[in-house]
């Protein structure tokens, strides 16, 4: 079995390789690797190999060169691309009938089928963004509409060569602006002061299920907020907790987290609920937004459950917003960016549906 090879150097190799091939027409270019796919974040493994993975690249040209050349250098390039890099064939198999692509045959001989896709920046930017454009002034809403997930994809992965201004706007959608990070936060606390209650309140009316499952909603939650605690755009599910490791500060979270989810009785779990909502509010104190919260529960109303009272942090922290579209956010309930208002894939993944989604700011 061939040694694997991290998607990322895999680029680099490849770019190494077409590189002479752009010098030669002198072509201003950027070449990159972001997008969708564990190998942009660093998370690809042995089984990442299967499908939409192996030896890949962006190669961005201006609109000129691109209708000029790409037809041609997609071409010749078929033909001086090497057939492996770092190992791995540069070669991809037709597609299956869900549309992914696995390695190509590595026996097969004469041009390549190769993964160097060329493209322009317009075209890059409106397949990750939709009609966003990062290198217009961006409302509050457009920042709300974009999964972070996508926001993620577009600042992970590695630039080799930028001619093009690739890098410019990467700096430029590295992180929310304050005000807006401000909001994320407040409607992730709002919706924790919403949900907080629930879970002990279903075990104690004897649905140990229903316990559960709230407590596993808060729990993301939570997740979702430690990301916007870091200053981190949250991947999607499949890589929540793996990307939650990756920040050293969230030990005692994650530890919290662990006990939560894996208490046996709706009694234990909401005082391990409990040190993770404490917890939370003990990195809220540490950002310095507001003025230090109490670091520890309250009954919910004279009830045996234990809460923070996360619409309280909510209210803290919506006080902190200046900016004004903001502001006229805060006034209405907290439904949060894309991410936090639904879980739904299909929702995420549909561009189309971005000016719509922006009528809910």
């Amino acid at each position: 079995m061939t040694a694997f090879v991290p998607g990322l150097e895999l680029a680099r190799t490849l770019y190494d390789a077409v590189r002479p091939v752009l010098a030669e027409r002198g072509l201003a270019h950027t070449a990159a690797l972001v997008g969708p796919g564990s190998d942009v974040l660093g998370l690809d493994d042995a089984t990442s190999t299967d499908h939409d993975w192996g030896p890949r690249l962006q190669l961005l040209l201006s609109a000129a060169d691109h209708d000029a050349q790409a037809a041609g250098l997609h071409e010749e390039l078929r033909h001086r691309v090497p057939a492996q890099v770092g190992g791995w064939t540069t070669r991809v198999a037709p597609a299956a009938s869900d549309g992914t692509r696995g390695l190509g045959d590595t026996a097969a001989t004469g041009p390549v089928d190769h993964r160097v896709e060329i493209l322009t920046l317009d075209a890059l930017l409106h397949r990750l963004l939709g009609p966003v454009d990062p290198r217009e002034p961006m409302t509050a809403a457009d920042w709300l509409v974009i999964p972070q997930q996508r926001l993620l994809s577009l600042t992970a992965g590695a630039v080799f060569h930028d001619d093009l201004g690739l890098a410019a706007v990467r700096d430029r959608l590295r992180w929310y602006p304050h005000d807006v990070w401000l909001y994320q936060q407040a409607a992730a606390w709002s919706a924790i002061g919403q949900d907080e209650h629930l879970a002990p309140r279903a075990g104690m009316a004897g649905d140990d299920l229903g316990s559960r499952l709230v407590t596993a909603r808060v729990c993301r939650t939570a997740v979702q907020l430690a990301f916007l605690q870091e200053r981190q755009y949250a991947p999607y599910d499949k890589w929540l907790g793996t990307a939650l490791a990756r920040l050293g500060s969230t030990a005692p979270l994650r530890s919290a987290l662990a006990a939560t989810l894996a208490a046996t009785d709706w009694q234990d779990r909401q005082r391990r609920l409990g040190d993770v909502l404490v917890e939370l509010v003990r990195r809220h104190n540490a950002l310095g937004l507001t003025a230090p919260l109490p670091e520890r529960t309250i009954p919910f109303h004279g009830r045996p459950f234990e809460v923070v009272d996360g619409s309280a942090v909510a209210g803290r922290i919506a006080q902190a917003v200046t900016d004004p579209e903001v502001r006229d956010l805060v006034r209405r309930p907290l439904v949060g960016g894309i991410d936090l208002l639904s879980a739904s894939t299909d929702l995420a993944v549909d561009l189309g549906r971005t000016t719509e989604l922006r009528r809910l700011y």
